[in-house]
């Protein structure tokens, strides 16, 4: 049982049978908001959970300050459903490049990656990083997942932090028109690349979770989804720029590989850029689900906009994670009405309680978007004050 979470065992089981692709009696849902009164607590101090304001991107081995900071943030918050707890240590998207030696840099509220490469040297760079307690990256990897194991106890999970995918990794070193143009005139070259970073990355992914199996029950990730057994979201966004043709030929064979890798693999289909790819990724056996995320931009208040995409993955008998980011709850919360409720995780972020018990469904107590928002809110709040 977890201080944060009282029903954490009943939430596990609902996202054992998820994971597997069944369904014990409702669609999963997770969703977050502060606890009522706390009016000195900033916004952006729940988005701290999810790994921001970047506090260890600044600061790489303050790793007990953040641990401290990140259970304030557990005490105020509410883990609704099948929200589980975690800790996600977070550096950046794709730390993986400072394993082979890139420096990263935050800057604009995000952290960076980028080495100017060679074609020509790129081969022996890669080669020669070596996974020990020399390379300081690693060794940061694995000290603070230790950390971080060691304190949690049963009460929340520990996440691997964000490791990136491989030619996300490569484009770090070479840059996306070096790549395509070694693509079409030196394509050996990218294959060798892409074979020492998908060994080194499925060997840091290894050391991580063995550390975290070590203390923990289950893992977890960036993308918050607990689960009983081995998994990770994987991911190429570099895939945007592809065709088809060079997506199967380069990108498909690694991913395939990776979620051969693990117990479950969940593939983060980011942009429309990626859509053409979707029937590819699909016919991959070993691949449990899709995380459809259409960007902040193609959001539309539409909420029947991306159904077509949710359905051909549903029909391909593939689990589903939508994931609102906090942006569009209202909309995102009524899939569960038009879509499989097996298969289907939703995850939600709400500004305040009162928003979320009238949109969630009533299966998890809400209202269901049901009556006048104003008048519910008004309500809501009298009766919260008696119960006072």
């Amino acid at each position: 049982m977890s201080i944060y979470k009282e029903d954490i065992n009943e939430a596990k089981e609902r996202l054992k049978a998820w994971w597997d692709h069944e369904i014990i009696d409702r669609p999963c849902i997770a969703y977050y908001y502060f606890l009522p009164g706390l009016r000195n607590i900033k916004i952006e101090y729940l988005f701290e959970y999810f790994g921001e304001p970047w506090y260890l991107a600044q600061n790489w081995d303050k790793i007990h300050i953040y641990f401290n900071k990140f259970k304030e943030v557990l005490n105020n918050l509410k883990f609704g459903a099948e929200a589980i707890p975690r800790f996600f240590p977070n550096y950046g998207p794709g730390i993986m490049a400072s394993v082979f030696g890139i420096q990263p840099k935050f800057q604009t509220n995000t952290v960076w990656f980028h080495r100017d490469t060679s074609v020509k040297e790129v081969i022996p760079l890669l080669e020669k990083v070596k996974l020990n307690q020399d390379n300081p990256w690693y060794s940061r990897l694995l000290r603070i997942t230790e950390y971080s194991a060691k304190h949690a106890g049963n009460d929340f999970s520990i996440s691997v932090t964000d490791l990136g995918g491989v030619m996300d990794i490569l484009s770090s070193f070479l840059g996306p028109t070096n790549i395509i143009l070694t693509m079409k005139r030196q394509p050996e070259i990218i294959d060798t690349c892409r074979s020492i970073i998908l060994e080194k990355l499925l060997k840091v992914y290894d050391d991580l979770q063995t550390i975290i199996e070590h203390y923990a029950d289950g893992c977890n990730s960036w993308m918050p989804i607990w689960c009983p057994k081995r998994w990770y979201p994987i991911q190429s966004d570099f895939s945007a720029m592809l065709s088809p043709k060079y997506f199967k030929r380069f990108v498909l064979p690694d991913i395939t590989t990776q979620a051969e890798s693990m117990d479950y693999a969940i593939y983060h289909l980011d942009g429309p850029g990626q859509l053409v790819h979707l029937d590819d990724l699909l016919k991959v056996p070993s691949i449990t689900g899709i995380q459809w995320v259409p960007g902040a931009k193609e959001r539309s208040s539409n909420p029947d906009k991306w159904l077509s995409v949710y359905q051909k993955i549903q029909a391909a008998g593939k689990n589903i994670v939508v994931d609102n980011a906090g942006e569009t709850p209202h909309l995102d919360i009524h899939l569960y009405k038009k879509l499989d409720q097996k298969g289907l995780f939703i995850s939600l972020i709400f500004s305040d309680e009162f928003r979320a018990y009238y949109h969630l469904p009533k299966f998890v107590g809400g209202n269901d978007d049901i009556g006048d928002f104003r008048a519910f809110k008004k309500d809501y709040k009298t009766n919260l004050k008696k119960k006072k």
